[in-house]
């Protein structure tokens, strides 16, 4: 399957490349038929958006799902047709969460990864119990936390589908590259641990702040027919071009924050096949219903063609949406605490939200290939 590239997509995203702490967006209001851009709602809800120029691209695709769910969700008669979603992008730091956390009934779709754990790590040294769903998380510190609702697959998870088909494709030696210290501070000990289960020998490659991914890719050792680099689309894309430049045709490994439409209009390098773990099913070609109306709801309210991460957002925001209804009248903090922490499972259109481990309401992890003329394989 192929995914064609767009160069006006790039410009968009330099656009808005915001400084931290700017508000994204005026708050969306949720209305029913017949009501005006004036229209009132009775609560509010918060999604925090990192827009650093790493994650930005990643943010962007992540709240437009949550967004399209608003819009299906927020007619009137649905769950969430009196409840306004305000977006605003945020450093993560004590002061800007304590002030877009005023008054309102939850967090909702927290992206990305890091910001998702910083706020977290704050709310809990606060002791403020807030419900916090569907946010971008892979990171596992939190997962049992009773008022977070941890809806996709761990890091944990995703690695070891990644490292699993390192694995059985005889790969007995493996590149990690990390774009920063602190990026290996933090993904390391997982990474180590899943390839020591695995007996995978690990080589390893850290840039500094102002590394670009074309520079690491100048520095990759020899050797090892495999490359793990936990980045973003933009800096995947960067790379591979970069490794297609030198004649480096080795297989890069890429976790969930790497989708194949996204990374395709990123242009990555010619003949350097990646494989990529997808926490959700395929946007494009998946019969359930959910993501059948994502399609078309997509295609009618924004340009943008489908992606896994702005699926994601949009089952984040149907959970919500799922959440509210369960909790019923009169909507408070306190009955959706109840409810995530009920950890009930639900249906989301044939998609299945089930804590069986009492932590994660999704174990699925789909390692497909994006070979080198930009077909989706598995």
């Amino acid at each position: 399957m192929q995914y064609p590239t767009d160069p006006g997509r790039r410009r968009w995203l330099r656009r808005w490349a915001l400084p931290a702490g700017l508000a994204l967006s005026a708050p969306v209001f949720a209305q029913g038929k017949g009501e005006g851009s004036g229209g009132r709602t009775e609560a509010r809800m918060v999604q925090l958006l990192d827009l650093s120029v790493a994650q930005q691209e990643l943010s962007r695709d992540y709240s437009t799902g949550v967004r399209l769910a608003w819009a299906v969700e927020g007619q009137k008669g649905r769950p969430l047709s009196r409840i306004s979603l305000e977006t605003v992008n945020t450093d993560g730091s004590a002061a800007a969460v304590n002030a877009a956390l005023a008054g309102i009934l939850a967090l909702v779709g927290t992206v990305g990864d890091a910001l998702a754990v910083r706020v977290q790590d704050g709310l809990a040294q606060r002791g403020l119990k807030l419900p916090h769903l569907g946010p971008w998380m892979a990171d596992s510190r939190h997962d049992g936390d009773d008022t977070l609702a941890l809806l996709f697959a761990s890091r944990s998870m995703q690695l070891r589908k990644a490292l699993g088909s390192a694995y059985g494709m005889g790969v007995n030696e493996l590149i990690v590259v990390y774009s920063t210290p602190d990026d290996q501070r933090l993904y390391d000990p997982e990474v180590s641990a899943m390839a020591q289960s695995l007996g995978l020998k690990l080589r390893r490659l850290t840039g500094s702040s102002v590394t670009q991914p074309a520079a690491l890719a100048a520095r990759l050792p020899a050797g090892g027919s495999m490359i793990l680099f936990l980045a973003t689309s933009a800096e995947v894309a960067q790379f591979t071009q970069a490794m297609a430049q030198r004649g480096d045709h080795r297989f890069v490994l890429a976790l969930g924050d790497v989708d194949a439409p996204s990374l395709m209009q990123f242009t990555p390098g010619r003949g350097v096949p990646v494989i990529l773990t997808q926490v959700v099913p395929s946007p494009l070609r998946s019969r359930l219903s959910v993501v059948e109306t994502y399609r078309n709801r997509l295609g009618e309210l924004y340009d943008e063609p489908p992606s896994t991460i702005s699926l994601a957002g949009y089952l984040a925001g149907q959970y919500t949406a799922a959440l509210v209804r369960e909790a019923g009248a009169p909507l408070t903090r306190e009955r959706l605490l109840e409810g995530v922490a009920r950890r009930r499972p639900l249906t989301l259109g044939g998609w299945t939200v089930d804590f069986r481990d009492g932590r994660r309401g999704s174990q699925f992890v789909n390692p497909t290939l994006l070979d080198a003329s930009g077909r989706l394989i598995g």
